[in-house]
């Protein structure tokens, strides 16, 4: 719920609407599962990042996944915890034999994470003009790939 205020335009869901989920079904998504792994990272036992990785069983695009809920508190940001993050999730989509390309979505406007996103080797798809609407004002999304087999 952190990420959500500090960070609106990373994420889809509102305040609002994440806060009206009943606590059985935020369990359930951050519980791992063949589909979907989420990593915490903390300082001192204080939840400081999060990255979910989560992938579509079907078989003509399970040879994807997805990186989502990307966020660091802002006191722990310059500390390298997006980048090590990233890694373990990447690491984790390694030992998934199915997977050979990790996709995300990232704000334009979050040049910081663009490229950290390009230093760990993705590569930008394109642009979804408004992709998100906050209060009004539209947002650009990139999309951006990892291809695995390029190991």
């Amino acid at each position: 719920m952190e990420s959500i205020l500090d960070s609106p335009s990373s994420f889809v869901p509102t305040y609002d609407e994440e806060g009206s989920l009943p606590d059985d079904q935020m369990v359930t998504r951050l519980n791992a599962g063949p589909f979907q792994v989420t990593y915490g990272a903390f300082q001192e036992d204080v939840l400081v990042g999060t990255v979910g990785l989560i992938r579509d069983p079907r078989s003509k695009i399970c040879h994807r996944a997805t990186i989502v809920g990307v966020y660091v508190t802002p006191q722990a940001r310059t500390a390298g915890v997006a980048q090590g993050l990233l890694e373990a999730v990447i690491a984790h989509a390694r030992n998934i034999p199915e997977v050979i390309q990790l996709d995300l979505r990232v704000n334009t406007i979050n040049a910081r994470a663009r490229s950290l996103y390009a230093k760990l080797g993705f590569e930008s798809c394109g642009i979804d003009r408004r992709a998100l609407c906050i209060d009004g004002q539209f947002h650009d999304e990139e999309r951006m790939a990892l291809y695995l087999e390029e190991r």
